[in-house]
């Protein structure tokens, strides 16, 4: 069945998903929702499928979700797949353990004080994010396209000999960047022992990578989330990508100290000035 939005949520909160789900329907985006859509067999098949062929995925979060195993491996998935997610709170349970990780930077909407009091506010950003993510022209011309692109490089190619690449000039202007436009990729990941220097601190940890093209013009930031072995989040930065270091080899994308040898994990995310994730990869010592 195509759909726009999973529903993420434990079955405690099942009158609540009900009423998103008709909530969100009722404003054209169709959902994918356990109660209803799950058949009697295979239901981990068809998760993992359903979350996969999402354009978003909506978490309602609450002390019953946040203690639940399906709903923190669901997340997990659409993380791990790059689903957008966006988290509808319920109650005052503080975002914590695993799910910290895999939320931090998510676009959250705190309704705990009424379930029901931000859902115009769920409508407009869900609505924003589903559209972002429809099916691009190419997929739906695909044959066309691919016969197209394959003239232009043909021509590209003769013209390369001439003009060589110069190795970081490609650019992005706002109106044109999408999730899935902009390539990051991590290309180094180091520790440094600074014990024997004069600094306050013993360890430098540092991330470089590429970003391609490059945001121009914008507010896109580059953000770098540092956690130990436990998944608990050790520090985090912030920098707007025209404000970033360049490297040889592209861009320092973080940096982080510590007292103690205990970071492991890198979470790098490029997004845009309303928290929309670009392009996110992550890397480990």
């Amino acid at each position: 069945m195509a759909h726009d939005v999973y529903l993420c949520y434990d079955e405690n909160d099942q009158k609540i998903a009900n009423e998103i789900c008709t909530l969100l329907e009722s404003n054209r985006m169709k959902c994918w929702i356990k109660s209803r859509d799950a058949g009697v067999k295979h239901i981990v098949d068809e998760i993992m499928e359903s979350i996969n062929e999402s354009k978003l995925m909506v978490l309602i979060f609450s002390e019953s979700s946040k203690n639940s195993n399906f709903v923190n491996t669901e997340v997990d998935f659409a993380f791990s797949g790059r689903i957008p997610i966006m988290v509808y709170k319920i109650d005052d349970s503080p975002i914590e353990g695993g799910l910290e990780l895999f939320l931090k930077n998510r676009p959250v909407i705190d309704s705990h004080e009424s379930p029901k009091g931000k859902f115009d506010k769920l409508v407009e950003d869900a609505s924003k994010i589903v559209k972002e993510n429809k099916s691009p022209f190419y997929i739906r011309y695909k044959i066309p396209i691919i016969i197209a692109v394959a003239v232009i490089l043909i021509a590209a190619a003769g013209a390369f000999v001439f003009h060589p690449f110069d190795g970081g000039t490609g650019e992005v202007s706002d109106v044109q960047i999408n999730p899935g436009d902009i390539s990051l990729k991590i290309t180094d990941f180091k520790v440094e022992d600074v014990r024997k220097q004069s600094s306050s601190w013993n360890y430098s940890y540092f991330v470089e990578g590429t970003i391609d093209p490059v945001p121009a013009n914008s507010n896109c930031k580059i953000i770098a989330d540092f956690y130990d072995q436990s998944g608990t989040l050790v520090e985090s930065t912030e920098t707007l990508i025209s404000d970033a270091q360049k490297i040889g080899s592209g861009f320092v994308l973080g940096s982080a100290t510590s007292d103690e040898n205990n970071i492991k994990l890198v979470d790098v995310q490029v997004v845009d000035g309303n928290n929309i994730i670009l392009a996110q990869s992550e890397s480990r010592l």
